[in-house]
Parts: C-alpha cells; structure tokens; sequence
C-alpha cells in the first residue's frame, strides 16, 4: 500500500496519493514511516497544519522519532513557531549530530559543521549541491568534549557553514577547533564570519569603496528615552533579529517609546535611515553571493516600500519587475559595472570568506551600499519556474560554482 501511494504520488496524483497513505495508516497504524510519508505529501500540497498533525501522531507514539523531530523544525519554522521549532531540533540533537546523505554517483564528500538554531544559523546548503554526486556529513558542533569524541567520516573538503551572531560565537570557537585539527582543506574560517557581524562590518569595508551605514548597539531604555547617537529618522530593530522581524523606520523621539513595547528586546541595533530610492520612486535591494571571490547574482527585490524582503516585494504582480531581475541575473555587469564591479571585488577581497553574501542597492552617487553581509543567506530554485524561468536557467550557475570550489580544493589536496 505504501509504494502505490508512493507511485500514485510521482504521478502528481496527490489527491489520490492522500487517499491511499490514509488507508496504508488505517491498516498499519503503528508504522511511523507511512504517517511521514504522508506529512511530506500534505506538506507539498500546501497543507502544513495537516503535515505537523501527523508528526505530531507519530512523536505522540514514539517520542524519540528523529525524522518526525526535525520534520517540525522545519514546519513550524514555516508556520511562526520558531521556539516549538527549535525545541523539536534540540530533541533530536539529544540523539544524534552527525547526519549523512551519501551520493550513489559520488564526486565529493564534505564535511558541513553547523550550529543549532533556526533557518538563519547555518549556510543553507541543502539547496546548493546535487545529491547525485556529492555526499554530504552535517555535524552539529555542540560541545568540545562530545566533538572530540565523535566518529568523522571520511571527506575531502571541511565548510563551516556557521553564520554570525551573539549565539553562534562559541560554535564557531568550536569550529575553528576543527580547522586547526583537521587535515583536509577548510572554508569560511570562524575569524573572517566574525568579520560580517552587523558591528563590524562598518570596519570590515572601510578600505573599500563601497558604503555601509554606520550602526550602534544601544539598551532599551535609551532607545526609549530618544537617547541616540544619530539624527532622525533611524531605522532599528531588536538585537539578533533577521528578515526584518522588528525592523522599524523611527522618525522621532516620541516614536522611540512605543517602538520598544511594540518590539521588546534588550538590547537594540540602530543606524540613520538611508533614503535608497531610484528615480523612479521604488527601492531596489540586489541580493549578490560571492563563491571563491566571484559574484554571482541571486534576485532583484523593487518594492515602493522601502523595507524591502523578496518576499514582501511585488515581483509576482509585475512583468516589468521580473523582466528586470531576469537582465539582472543574466549579466551582473548591467547594474555593477566600472566602479561599481571593483567595489564588488573589494567586498569580496576584504570579507575575505570562500562563500557569502551581500544585500546591497545603488546609492544616490551610484556607490554600492551594503545593508547586510551573512553567510546564510538563502540561495535556491523554489520559485514557480512558470513565472521565474529566469531564476532556474541562472541560479543553477552558484551551484556549479560551489561544486567547483570544492573540486579545487579536493585536487590540491591529493
């Protein structure tokens, strides 16, 4: 029953595949397998809450089910939940920290260390490799001693896939232990993904010709007092936030107070307010990933607004937006060209990491200006190809380049 199900399901029959997961379940209640199956399908189809009810059914009988565990990271990361997500995570790390996916066609083995947390913690690298031909081991560096204690598998190449933040500081620490232990080639040293943190990525660029804005970590109660290093208006946004959670234009000091009961936090960052709009009246924010120091393209974000998220941006209600991101991922030069692609360069040459990236726009003078430098910004092909066939005929172009890195690596090794 299982594998008509699963049949039934590579036919794009998903309606008559929930059928038959359902019947599979009610003659087997107790096999796991068959409820996470269906999740996966019900998950597809666009019915997460459903998905989560059968993780939820299999953990109710087996509460140590590491597949149904990590399922609900996922899911209800997708759903808002972020501390339901991030309990389910630490229940299955209890259990296990290394996991593999071995290639059947394998060209490469890697090493992938990571770091607990949500969706912003780590390089998403399960969008970049073809699991064809590359293995991957993902270890969770969670302790020294239990780090040392581990069993590594063999590979070719270690990527610290770890990104900036107040938590992740001692991850890093531990792998950076690895890199001075390990006898095979490493990427992203921890030293230089301290260097993209939001405090010192000001310094980390002073020497390029590129512009960030300058930014302070001040308490709450100064936030609330108008107390700021800056003129208004200045954006802010509560410490260790991403993807504009919090992210508050403030255009005085009255606004300061009810900003901070809007967006608790202890601690804020806060920087003036750049007014980044073309002349055409819309905000334009370029997402670029550098791979061994060359810039690639990933989206083109234009919003009338000026906090701009790929997301929030109406790129899938206009033809003329998508038809400029598509010039855009087709020649990078369109947009960074002269002073513009050395400033690219520079940023890659300074930052210093094998894999990054940059949200970044056009300055009034035509300079790049940086808002945010982060390993772990998302890089993938999940948009519908019938309204983005651009993005699946250029994207894929980061994921050779990954692979190439790596091989580079692997060659001078041997």
């Amino acid at each position: 029953m299982n594998a008509r199900a699963i049949a039934l399901r590579a036919q794009g029959r998903n309606a008559d595949a929930i059928a038959a997961f359902r019947a599979a379940i009610a003659a087997y209640p107790d096999v796991a397998a068959l409820r996470q199956n269906l999740a996966q399908i019900l998950y597809e189809s666009g019915d997460v809450p459903a998905a989560i009810a059968e993780h939820e059914g299999v953990l109710a009988a087996e509460p140590a089910d590491i597949t149904s565990h990590l399922a609900l990271y996922e899911f209800y990361q997708i759903t808002g939940e972020r501390e339901r997500a991030l309990e389910h995570q630490r229940r299955a790390l209890e259990r296990k920290r290394l996991f593999s996916n071995v290639a059947p066609h394998e060209s490469r083995r890697l090493l992938v260390l990571c770091a607990p947390g949500d969706w912003q913690a780590n390089i998403p690298v399960d969008f970049l490799f073809d699991r064809e031909t590359t293995t991957v081991h993902k270890l969770y560096v969670l302790d020294a001693q239990r780090l040392m204690g581990e069993e590594i598998p063999a590979h070719d190449v270690v990527w610290n896939t770890i990104a900036e933040s107040p938590e992740a500081r001692p991850y890093l620490a531990l792998a950076d232990l690895i890199a001075r232990a390990s006898r095979r080639p490493f990427l992203n040293a921890a030293e230089r993904v301290l260097a993209t943190g939001r405090l010192t990525l000001g310094a980390t660029l002073a020497n390029t010709n590129a512009r960030v804005a300058p930014i302070a970590e001040i308490a709450r109660d100064r936030l609330a007092a108008g107390a700021l290093p800056f003129a208004f208006p200045i954006i802010a946004r509560p410490l260790g936030s991403h993807a504009g959670h919090g992210l508050e234009c403030i255009a005085d000091a009255v606004e300061c107070a009810a900003y901070t009961e809007r967006a608790p936090s202890a601690t804020y960052f806060v920087s003036p307010f750049v007014d980044y709009r073309s002349t055409d009246g819309y905000y334009r924010k370029y997402r670029v990933v550098f791979v061994d120091g060359e810039a690639y393209p990933v989206h083109l974000a234009i919003s009338p607004n000026w906090m701009i998220h790929y997301y929030n941006a109406p790129m899938a209600e206009h033809q003329w937006m998508r038809d400029e991101e598509a010039r855009f991922l087709a020649n990078i030069a369109s947009v960074f060209d002269g002073d513009r692609a050395r400033a690219l360069d520079e940023i890659a040459r300074a930052v210093g990491l094998e894999y990054f990236g940059i949200d970044c726009t056009l300055d009034a003078d035509g300079r790049v200006f940086v808002f945010e430098a982060d390993p772990a910004m998302l890089v993938h092909t999940s948009d519908p190809i019938e309204r983005y066939p651009y993005k699946h005929e250029y994207i894929p172009r980061i994921y050779r380049a990954v692979e190439r890195m790596i091989d580079r690596r692997k060659a001078a090794d041997m």
